[in-house]
């Protein structure tokens, strides 16, 4: 299969349905004398044929912390809310989250509480929060973060889920890894052991459904640091992207040659916003001819330093994947 791969952030206000806003190949923004409106025209039509809607999040943080002017637990609402409209606006299929729901094994000031209170906020999230969107008929994978140090069969008890999954649904297989499996059920606080791509599993599941198209997702992964086999998998045309959280960002990364030249694209966060990245999520569309993505940033009233600001809806660092067979 052969892809084009264009990929674009843009920093102002975009109000976009379903389609992308795109720039010429190879670009990362349009020419400065090349207007928005010339920049919309070039974008590739999308399929309407078996169009999906994904959304991806990370790095909610139900915490002791409270950040940008909210109490902690109305942030984690703000965030179910959210994307409830989100539903409402536009219906998704799945929302695929991504890791550090909570701050449970924080090794930092006060630690985290479930060493010391006994108290797992990634379960308060899960039966607090997340079951408000039980309604929704919409499928739900969970995987964990590196805040989320509990063994397999821990984790699996505490939400339903095991800490790596995935999704299929049409010809597409997702894959949701596990990159901090170190130390877990730790006995000491502790940020995460970060171990990298599980090629086992990777290759488990690609070898299960050898005819779907491939979407790595997983709390983080920096692939220019993997080994050479799993480059070798990023390099094989069923592998259209990838996607991570724990950085609290939403940037998108083109990688190199050695990985396929494949786009990497964050997740953003509702823990603690800054100017560059304000809390939000991943929409993921899926047609028969092209793969897109963009970051949604909610409407919301937040302080960030000393500033308290008002933000619109809004739709930013988008990228897109055109599908040739």
């Amino acid at each position: 299969m052969k892809k084009r791969i264009c990929i674009i952030a843009l920093a102002l206000v975009l109000l976009v349905l379903s389609s992308c806003t795109t720039a010429p190949t190879s670009q990362t923004q349009p020419p400065e004398s090349e207007s928005q409106e010339n920049s919309q025209s070039n974008q590739p039509e999308e399929s309407t044929t078996t169009k999906k809607r994904i959304i991806i999040a990370s790095d909610i943080h139900l915490c002791h912390l409270d950040w940008n002017g909210m109490e902690n637990s109305a942030r984690v609402q703000k965030f179910i809310d959210d994307v409830r409209a989100e539903y409402e606006k536009e219906p998704f299929e799945a929302l695929l989250l991504l890791g550090d729901y909570s701050l449970d094994h924080w090794k930092w000031q006060i630690k985290g509480s479930y060493l010391t209170q006994g108290v797992s906020n990634t379960k308060r999230f899960v039966e607090e929060y997340l079951s408000q969107l039980s309604d929704l008929p919409i499928e739900i994978r969970m995987i964990a973060g590196n805040h989320e140090q509990y063994g397999d069969e821990l984790f699996f008890e505490l939400t339903g889920h095991h800490r790596e999954e995935i999704y299929v649904t049409g010809d597409w297989l997702f894959i949701l890894m596990d990159t901090y499996k170190g130390d877990l059920d730790p006995t000491e606080h502790h940020d995460g052991v970060y171990t990298g791509a599980d090629m086992e599993f990777l290759k488990v599941q690609m070898e299960a459904y050898p005819d779907k198209k491939v979407i790595i997702c997983s709390h983080y992964l920096e692939p220019w640091k993997e080994s050479d086999e799993f480059k070798a998998i990023l390099r094989d045309d069923r592998v259209i992207c990838l996607f991570c959280g724990h950085n609290h960002k939403a940037e998108v990364w083109t990688l190199d040659e050695d990985c396929g030249y494949k786009i990497e694209a964050c997740t953003g966060n509702y823990g603690e916003a800054t100017a560059n990245c304000l809390w939000g999520f991943r929409e993921l569309i899926l047609t028969d001819t092209m793969v897109s993505s963009s970051y949604i940033t909610p409407e919301n009233t937040l302080t960030i330093g000393e500033e308290t600001i008002h933000h619109y809806y809004n739709k930013s660092d988008m990228f897109w994947v055109e599908l040739t067979k």
